[in-house]
């Protein structure tokens, strides 16, 4: 039997499936969408301390690649901004010197966000925790041993988001020894603006991942598919949520540990000083991957209750939380039919 074209609609029917190779194999995607006359141009790079992949598809793959191009330039460029291990960066003299004078606009709306979210989660989201993280980093880089209740106390007295400041383009850390990172939110705003940038140039099917954290632009009715990690299961999956244009972040213990059972994770309680023992993953579908970044963060160190809680106070925003014991949580609006 003769096997029909399909037509440029249908190939990105099926690019929403296995854009990112959830349901069908590669072979036959590439397939189905060069007889569509559309191209699908991916390019993974490390950025952002992650895999980032820049997905993006067209009717030309010279513009295509271009588009790619372009994007990645602007997530490099704004690591230049964001990262607080290159030293030149605002970040990087933020933490050094405690204030920075004219500050980019990018880290002045990333922060202020950020300032706007620890006062939403009562300090659940706190991006001075730096001093923390930095301290179990330090130790684990050195030993097996955690850090002493004393030691975590002391670097606990530099945390409270209450000390970062913005006047006008100035942003100063109020007690000398204070630290952001940004890590938790300024990734997702990151890939924000990369599918911005891609739109921009003329992209209308895009996502955008930069481990984990998502953001897409979809045309019509055919979303992007992206499966919700099994916190468990590194090959598992507990469902698959759709995008329409929409963005998707996760956090979970499974990501970046400091112990082999995972109960000392990067994710650290900014009121605490711990990480949080009642959460395994946690995901977020959200208008922005700033928001979702954010979130998935907040509600991973809130735990079930309090977390989807706050969750079904937000409007557009839905999500679930995955304990340590596999029991799983979601939000009025996160579609049961998402979840297997």
């Amino acid at each position: 039997m003769a096997t029909e074209t399909p037509t440029r609609r249908e190939a990105l029917r099926i690019t929403a499936v296995a854009g990112i190779g959830l349901t069908l194999a590669g072979g036959v995607v590439v397939e189905l969408v060069r007889r569509a006359n559309l191209h699908r141009v991916s390019v993974t790079r490390t950025q952002l301390g992650t895999a980032v992949t820049v997905t993006v598809v067209h009717p030309d793959a010279d513009e295509a690649h271009a588009m790619v191009n372009g994007a990645l330039n602007e997530i490099e460029r704004l690591e230049g901004v964001f990262s607080r291990y290159r030293p030149e960066t605002p970040v990087a003299r933020l933490n050094r010197k405690g204030r920075v004078t004219d500050a980019p606009g990018e880290l002045l709306e990333v922060v202020s966000s950020a300032l706007d979210y620890s006062r939403l989660t009562g300090g659940a989201f706190d991006v001075t925790v730096a001093p923390v993280l930095n301290l179990y980093l330090s130790r684990f880089a050195a030993t097996d041993v955690p850090p002493t209740d004393a030691e975590v106390s002391a670097a606990m007295a530099l945390v409270g988001w209450q000390g970062l400041r913005i006047n006008g383009r100035t942003i100063v850390l109020e007690r000398p020894g204070m630290a952001i990172t940004l890590d938790a939110i300024a990734k997702g705003f990151v890939v924000d603006r990369a599918v911005a940038t891609l739109t921009a140039a003329g992209a209308d099917r895009v996502i955008v991942d930069a481990g984990g954290d998502m953001a897409t632009r979809a045309t019509g009715d055919d979303p992007w598919q992206v499966a919700i990690q099994d916190p468990h299961d590194p090959r598992g999956s507990l469902g698959v949520v759709q995008l329409r244009g929409e963005s998707f972040a996760s956090s979970g213990d499974y990501m970046q540990y400091f112990t082999p059972d995972r109960r000392l994770n990067h994710t650290i309680d900014p009121r605490t000083g711990r990480s949080p023992q009642h959460s395994s993953g946690s995901s977020v579908r959200a208008p922005t991957a700033m928001d979702a970044d954010a979130l998935s963060t907040a509600v991973f160190v809130l735990g079930p209750r309090d977390g989807v809680a706050l969750l079904d106070r937000l409007e557009r925003i839905e999500g679930m939380i995955v304990t340590k014991t596999g029991e799983l949580f979601a939000s009025r609006g996160f579609p049961s039919d998402s979840v297997a």
